[in-house]
């Protein structure tokens, strides 16, 4: 997809307001070894907190917090932080089967919001080596951006 760099056309292909989500997504599934890698990004970089079935949690966020929250069937847990202001839901998923972020894209409201989620997807597809792909809700096939790993 070619960058594009007229917000107005930005905010109405990727970020148009239709009441859902924008997600994140991995093409693939998610091996243990990278929710590591995730994890230890995620905790270096961002404030992060951690809900377990909407109750936030004290617990410190790092990857043996994470393994023990996609290991468990009894609860849901996601992790949420913020970039620009831009506020994100990490899903921890039973298994870690799937990577899914997900935020609402009323709050991007300019180029430097779009091109900060463009770096951050940029940055964990390098870290992770996958593909990243932006999409609506629920949508996978709807690829809105689409960010591949630098080859090494």
């Amino acid at each position: 997809m070619a960058i594009i760099v007229d917000w107005i056309k930005i905010k109405q292909e990727i970020y148009y307001e239709d009441g859902s989500l924008r997600d994140i997504v991995t093409e693939n599934s998610m091996p243990l070894e990278k929710w590591e890698l995730l994890c230890e990004y995620l905790k270096d970089n961002y404030n992060l907190r951690i809900h377990c079935d909407g109750i936030e949690m004290r617990d410190r966020f790092d990857y043996a917090l994470a393994k023990n929250c996609l290991f468990d069937k009894e609860h849901n847990y996601i992790a949420s932080f913020s970039i620009c202001n831009v506020h994100f839901s990490l899903y921890l998923p039973w298994g870690g089967q799937f990577l899914e972020f997900d935020f609402f894209p009323n709050e991007i409201d300019g180029l430097d919001k779009h091109r900060a989620i463009i770096e951050f997807m940029t940055k964990l597809a390098n870290i992770l080596q996958i593909t990243l792909k932006m999409t609506g809700e629920g949508c996978s096939d709807a690829i809105l951006v689409e960010i591949a790993p630098a080859t090494k």
